[in-house]
């Protein structure tokens, strides 16, 4: 334990830490300050008279400047242990002034501090000093309700940037234009630089006569062709009008 934290008034010790680090400290500060008082001539020794069976007493005669820093280191020092058993026990450590109670104070300070343990774990003056976790201690909750969430803006996306048709190759019409819609998938356009069909490509194979024209095409029409013939007349025996064969009736 350094000399600053010695005298902090700040955290919490444990019952050893105080009987050994401050109440032992504390004593020997006290008698050596008046020793050295005494060894200087600062302080005269003057011996009392007393009951012959008791023999006599020796005190000390005023306060030498060893002895009067003695005491304010006692004082402050002795307070500051005292505050920190207090926080061990989890309490204020306003609860020293219980000592300036006649009789009672002093009693019930001695026993809270230097008898009593101090709370498992941390608690609201420190973490444990015999480095135990202790119970889970109790953590306020969050506050209830709505919290807004972070900004969730971004930026609009970029408008498309107009590109120049391929020279070219032939490419599908958009949707809702031309005929008929997308090719089915898996099609893939002709390659750029598609060499065009050869002559002939696609045609029908030639066949004699192929395109020339009928016999005849173009001469005059033999005699009577286009006139309307004359009906045949009833029979008229043999002759050049009538024929050879009478018509036979059958009913």
């Amino acid at each position: 334990m350094g000399i600053g934290s010695w005298f902090s008034f700040a955290g919490r010790i444990r019952r050893r830490t105080w009987w050994l680090g401050y109440v032992l400290p504390i004593f020997v500060i006290s008698i050596l300050g008046t020793v050295i008082d005494v060894m200087l001539g600062f302080v005269s020794l003057v011996a009392e008279d007393a009951m012959p069976a008791d023999g006599f007493a020796v005190a000390t005669q005023g306060f030498g400047p060893f002895s009067i820093v003695a005491l304010l280191i006692t004082i402050v020092g002795g307070l500051a242990g005292q505050v920190k058993r207090w926080h061990d026990r989890e309490k204020s450590g306003w609860w020293a002034l219980i000592s300036l109670i006649p009789i009672v104070g002093p009693i019930w300070a001695l026993v809270e501090v230097g008898f009593l343990s101090g709370t498992e774990g941390p608690n609201r003056f420190g973490p444990d000093p015999r480095g135990g976790a202790g119970a889970p201690q109790w953590q306020p909750a969050g506050p209830q309700g709505w919290q807004p969430g972070p900004p969730q803006w971004q930026q609009p996306p970029a408008q498309p940037q107009w590109q120049p048709p391929p020279a070219q190759g032939w490419q599908p019409p958009a949707q809702g234009q031309g005929q008929g819609a997308y090719p089915p998938p898996g099609w893939q356009p002709p390659p750029q630089g598609y060499p065009p069909p050869q002559q002939g490509y696609g045609a029908p194979p030639p066949q004699p006569g192929y395109g020339q024209p009928p016999p005849g095409y173009g001469q005059q029409p033999p005699p009577g062709y286009g006139q309307q013939q004359q009906p045949p007349g009833p029979w008229q025996g043999p002759g050049p009008g009538g024929g050879s064969v009478p018509p036979v009736r059958r009913d």
